[in-house]
């Protein structure tokens, strides 16, 4: 079985990243984990940078002031590591805000794992979970404020399509859910055959994860009048589950980007970490 012997975080400055911070420190010590805290600075972009006659003068002064922001939160993040036991380094980068999320991607493909804030929907957000998702190669954990992550893993509900997707989702994250009490694996108005869920759908994956021990059930739910999203997130409340593990873009991102779909909406409403992977 794999192990998470490396987590990066992305965190900015503030009471929310302070939080964010803590708890994945938490997490690295629980799980003897290196804790790479990583940070980053808005490059300003230049106004009117093909026009001869603009002065150059403001963007540099601009620039330096990003720079100062990013050693004093390289600062701050040090500061709040140092007394939680947890072993550490602090990065800082700077990338302009439409390459933010390749340069985190780029620095996420050295980590076991990912924890990302889950923030509120829009486009720059999205653009960063995304490329981390699409260019890390790594599981990604969108962070809810206020959720717990030094236990995660006892409490599982698995989002099972029978996706590529959601298997690499379930490898990455076996490690996480090593220790689990309980394991769901929830399927929504599944499709018995061979080209889809099988004939009893769930029931392969269950048993694959039985084998590394887990006391696994397949609940299979009714999609009734919700949204897929929203039977998955009432059914890990009824649970009690403290992670939920899904494949991120299963069906096609540009028709979820456009129209909506299973995994934008779960980014967009989790209550809970979730761990995902493409």
């Amino acid at each position: 079985m794999a192990r998470i012997k490396t987590i990066l975080v992305l965190v900015a400055q503030g009471e929310e990243g302070g939080e964010l911070l803590s708890e994945a420190a938490a997490l690295a010590v629980a799980r003897e984990a290196h804790l790479v805290a990583l940070t980053v600075g808005l490059e300003p972009t230049p106004a009117y940078s093909g026009l001869p006659d603009i002065p150059m003068d403001g963007y540099f002064m601009d620039l330096e002031t990003v720079r100062q922001e990013l050693k004093d939160t390289v600062a701050w993040m040090n500061e709040r590591l140092a007394p939680t036991g947890a072993s550490f380094e602090v990065r800082g980068i700077i990338a302009t805000a439409g390459a933010a999320g390749v340069a985190v991607a780029r620095q996420a493909r050295y980590a076991d794992l990912v924890i990302l804030p889950r923030a509120d929907s829009d486009g720059n957000w999205h653009q960063l979970v995304d490329a981390a998702l699409f260019e890390s190669g790594r599981p990604v954990i969108l962070w809810p404020r206020g959720a717990s992550l030094d236990k995660i893993g006892a409490r599982v509900l698995i989002a099972w399509d029978a996706g590529a997707e959601a298997a690499r989702a379930v490898g990455g994250g076996l490690d996480i859910i090593a220790g689990a009490e309980d394991v769901r694996v929830v399927t929504i108005d599944p499709r018995v055959g061979a080209d889809s869920h099988g004939e009893e759908p769930g029931a392969d994956l269950a048993t694959m994860l039985a084998r590394h021990g887990l006391p696994v059930t397949v609940d299979a739910i009714p999609r009734e009048n919700r949204s897929v999203a929203e039977a998955i997130l009432h059914h890990a409340k009824g649970m009690g589950a403290d992670v939920i593990v899904a494949g991120a873009y299963g069906h096609s991102r540009l028709g979820e980007i456009i129209l909506g779909g299973p995994t934008r909406d779960l980014m967009d409403a989790t209550d809970r970490p979730l761990l995902m992977a493409h």
